[in-house]
């Protein structure tokens, strides 16, 4: 099935319980041009913010100003992902879902019965478009010691969502990169951990007690855990060298 020039939409809303400043609209289009390149256009609007005060809204790490637009490129596998699990769903009309997806030569937006994987690539897809838009960088962890308020950084860890690539870094300078079939597996097991780990504490809190940590982003703190599943993390476990 030849794909050059036909057009793909994908709709995103962020979940109902999802309040605002956080709350957002976002519209993602794909076309695969003669050339080979996949010219992507997003857009990005916030919602349901005419009742918060500005100092609110500051408050939450967020400005008047967070509408975002980009046009550009991005990698092909992204319309290649986006094909494979086209495929393997089923549709239904459009209805007040999470993710809604336009066909080519169509006019009208449709829903999949089962939404789980298409919300996980659409925002991923969104993240990737933030990257390439400049707006956001790259998701970093870096492992390191707490003792006291100090934190000696040990490993650090570049999720590119737009490449779908990860780049781990050593105290030495010495880089890896992990291939684009280890991304799934990593980000499957980072999920669960931050998952496990939210249920049980804030991670946004500064941790009360020594240890070995990951911070995300500079925000979220992580307690390391050995033996996680995948290459990235058995890596992790053999550089790190934690006692």
């Amino acid at each position: 099935m030849t794909t050059i020039g036909k057009k793909y939409s994908i709709l995103f809303q962020t979940a109902g319980d999802i309040p605002a400043p956080h709350a957002f609209h976002a519209l993602v289009r794909f076309e695969l041009t003669s050339g080979g390149k996949l010219k992507a256009e997003f857009t990005q609007e916030y919602i349901d913010r005419d009742e918060i005060p500005l100092d609110e809204i500051e408050a939450e790490g967020f400005s008047e100003n967070d509408d975002f637009s980009w046009k550009g490129n991005l990698p092909k596998f992204w319309l290649d992902n986006l094909l494979q699990i086209h495929q393997k769903s089923e549709w239904i009309e459009a209805v007040n879902s999470q993710v809604l997806f336009m066909e080519p030569d169509s006019t009208e937006w449709i829903s999949p019965t089962v939404e789980k994987d298409w919300i996980r690539f659409t925002e991923e897809l969104i993240q990737a478009c933030l990257e390439e838009g400049g707006k956001e960088l790259p998701m970093e962890m870096t492992l390191g010691s707490l003792e006291k308020n100090n934190f000696y950084e040990k490993i650090r860890l570049e999720w590119s969502f737009s490449r779908r690539e990860v780049t781990a870094q050593k105290l030495s300078g010495e880089k890896v990169v992990f291939k684009l079939s280890d991304w799934d597996e990593g980000q499957n097991q980072l999920k669960s951990w931050i998952e496990d780990e939210a249920s049980r504490k804030d991670l946004y809190q500064f941790p009360t007690s020594r240890g070995i940590y990951w911070l995300m982003n500079n925000e979220v703190w992580l307690p390391y855990t050995p033996n996680q599943e995948g290459r990235i993390w058995e890596w992790v476990d053999k550089e790190a060298r934690v006692k």
